[in-house]
């Protein structure tokens, strides 16, 4: 009992080593396209439309994920790379490499980072320069339109997806009053039956 104990105490470690690289972005971009900071402060609408036109343009062929990066915090364990976008982007898209190849746009306040395994990244990289936004996020939106334009992907309107958890909320209810009166109902027939 005491190897098998040892050697599950062993795997667990190696496990957390293997994902506590301290770096939330690659957290979240293992598996999504966008990540933004926890306490971004910009409306959620512009939140959405963001991750929409990236959803959008990934659909339609141009394959991209980005990270908003707007403070050191957001780079977790990582913080000396603050306002270094593109030493930045070459080290997520390096943790990244297992499961995500393709382009990748750091956004932070002072400016651009993009990286793409096995390509050089000059020509993006003047793409990007000199656009803007209000802020982070709309700076990010534009980037990614930019990007997607120069090669040649037709970037449409983002429609961000409406939420539907007060609907999902009423049907829930509904159901469940429905499914009470029905239980009265059975109960109140099985009773009259016995009498």
């Amino acid at each position: 009992m005491r190897p098998l104990a040892l050697a599950l105490v062993v795997l667990a470690l190696c496990a957390g080593a293997a994902r506590a690289d301290g770096d939330p972005a690659s957290d979240y971009l293992y598996t999504q396209k966008l990540f933004l900071p926890f306490d971004v402060k910009v409306p959620k609408a512009k939140q959405q439309a963001l991750a929409a036109t990236i959803e959008g343009l990934n659909k339609n062929g141009f394959k991209i994920r980005v990270a908003v990066i707007g403070s050191a915090y957001d780079l977790g364990a990582v913080p000396s790379l603050w306002k270094k976008p593109q030493t930045y982007a070459r080290f997520l898209g390096a943790e990244l490499a297992f499961v995500y190849k393709g382009p990748l746009l750091i956004v932070m306040p002072n400016g651009f980072g993009f990286h793409w395994q096995g390509h050089k990244t000059a020509h993006e990289q003047q793409v990007l320069e000199g656009v803007k936004g209000e802020n982070l996020v709309d700076t990010a939106t534009n980037a990614v339109r930019a990007l997607a334009s120069d090669a040649g992907v037709q970037v449409q309107e983002a429609k961000p997806k409406q939420s539907t958890a007060t609907r999902d909320r009423i049907v829930i209810v509904v159901a469940a009053v429905a499914l009470i009166a029905l239980a009265l109902v059975v109960r109140e027939l099985l009773r009259r039956r016995r009498a």
